[in-house]
């Protein structure tokens, strides 16, 4: 499947980025590593009039100890992240994540910036126009109706990253810059929670930075997969305990992670927060598992997860 024309430019600082997303009224994206976008592109999910490359600015791609935190650029790459002696020694739920993101490959091109922003997936919307025109366009894709859920107004579509959700565990933040000046929201303000437009991300907006506090901590990230490497995340689990106090999110079932905290961590208070999860998750039919499957592997993937981590096995 070849891509649709359309203008290519390549911005050499933020400054000259928002200019040429202004110059072509928003009808515009951003491309960083490409792994996610020119997919969708091709798929033609998306038909923009330009696409402004952020590969060539500088400071995007860098990696820093910031006072007690680390600064991470939105360019630098999968694979170069998990190089980080910091994100190995203080952050394994985090390393974990990367390391089980799709293939060593792809990780060599995907960056951290577009994985966080990913864009939420379906088994009915991530077809070829084709395909989408002889079934319908669904919510997502401007129509009327969802076409897993009929007479739903809602969009059910999946976030499926692997590294949002263990960022969201370590209390990451996002620094965003746009005409109007700079803005620092935690990673989960982040998201919408509403399939159709995932982020709350102003038009424009360019994510500049994830702030991580560094500090020492045990974890362990756990997915369902079909396939060994490759596949995104069925169901995800992301676990890291700091303090003597855990934080956990739930990704690939909904169009964001589903945050939870546990203040003490005994065998009680993991059982009653991992049927909590169950509870809460709301898988339909737009993966390739059944949706009770996933649900019912839910509460697995978070008593995993904590074993390993008493064990030894989450560092």
């Amino acid at each position: 499947m070849i891509l649709p024309k359309f203008d290519y430019k390549k911005a050499r600082t933020i400054e000259e980025a928002l200019e040429l997303y202004n110059k072509y009224n928003g009808n515009a994206l951003y491309l960083a590593g490409g792994t996610d976008l020119v997919p969708l592109i091709k798929l033609r999910l998306f038909q923009p009039q330009v696409v402004i490359d952020l590969k060539g600015i500088d400071g995007l791609k860098d990696i820093k100890k910031v006072n007690n935190s680390i600064v991470v650029g939105p360019n630098i790459t999968l694979f170069e992240l998990k190089q980080s002696s910091f994100i190995k020694d203080y952050l394994p739920c985090f390393f974990e994540s990367l390391e089980a993101t799709s293939c060593e490959t792809l990780q060599m091109r995907g960056t951290i910036g577009g994985n966080i922003l990913q864009n939420t997936r379906c088994l009915q919307y991530n077809k070829s126009l084709e395909w989408r025109t002889a079934r319908g366009f669904c919510l997502k894709m401007g129509g009327q109706v969802c076409n897993v859920v009929p007479n739903s107004k809602s969009c059910f579509s999946n976030y499926c990253g692997d590294n949002a959700p263990s960022l969201m565990t370590l209390d990451a933040k996002a620094k965003l810059v746009s005409p109007g000046g700079e803005r620092t929201v935690r990673l989960e303000k982040l998201f919408s929670k509403d399939g159709r437009a995932p982020f709350n991300i102003k038009p424009g907006e360019i994510l500049k930075e994830i702030v991580i506090p560094l500090k020492k901590t045990m974890g362990a990230y756990e997915k369902l997969t079909v396939r060994g490497s490759i596949d995104y995340p069925l169901v995800g689990v992301a676990v890291t305990v700091k303090d003597k106090a855990a934080r956990i999110a739930v990704t690939g079932i909904g169009p964001s992670p589903h945050i939870y905290e546990l203040k003490e961590i005994n065998e009680k208070s993991i059982n009653d927060m991992a049927d909590q999860a169950y509870e809460d998750a709301r898988p339909i039919s737009n993966a390739v598992l059944t949706p009770l499957y996933r649900k019912k592997m839910v509460p697995v993937l978070i008593k995993r997860a904590f074993k390993r981590i008493s064990t030894g096995g989450g560092k």
